[in-house]
């Protein structure tokens, strides 16, 4: 029983698909947290900053307040520090292209699927040229990506679960 070759490049693009649809969803995951972070953190200095003394006024005239102003301005400055120190600008700006050009890459390869559906008797040669290109691109995106101190067990789970569920749907 000999094996049809493009059962071989169905299988090795629908594997690099959902490889790179995770990717993908990981890193718009890291780019979401990262932007929660960097707008509490700019939320934060600005209200206890500038504009903000007026409402620090108000805590120092009630008593029972006094204290709440100067943690919250102390607060805010380490939020600053902090972010500063971890680069939370340019996390945004390597996860958000990542994601985008991942996305970009699951498209492409969405496109070739939907070319191998449409011509069933599609050229082997070709197409294994087109898989191992995509395939390229995908470990160059990836050699890219860094290890990265908010990616937890809990959003690989929560990704994987939302890729399975929408692999799911679009079978039916």
């Amino acid at each position: 029983m000999d094996i049809d070759p493009r059962d071989a490049v169905w299988a090795e693009t629908h594997d690099l698909l959902y490889n790179t649809r995770y990717t993908a969803g990981i890193e718009q995951a890291l780019l979401a947290r990262w932007t929660w972070l960097d707008s509490i953190t700019k939320i934060a200095v600005a209200i206890s900053s500038g504009g903000g003394a007026l409402a620090g006024l108000v805590f120092w005239k009630n008593s029972d307040y006094t204290f709440l102003w100067p943690a919250f301005t102390s607060a805010s400055a380490l939020l600053a520090i902090v972010s500063r120190q971890l680069s939370v600008a340019e996390k945004i700006n390597r996860h958000a292209t990542a994601a985008t050009s991942l996305t970009l890459l699951a498209v492409n390869i969405e496109s070739l699927i939907v070319r191998m559906k449409v011509n069933a008797v599609f050229s082997i040669t070709e197409f294994e040229k087109k898989l191992l290109g995509l395939r390229d691109k995908y470990g160059s995106e990836y050699s890219k990506l860094q290890h990265d101190l908010l990616l937890t067990e809990k959003i690989r789970t929560n990704v994987q679960e939302k890729l399975n569920i929408s692999i799911n749907t679009s079978q039916r």
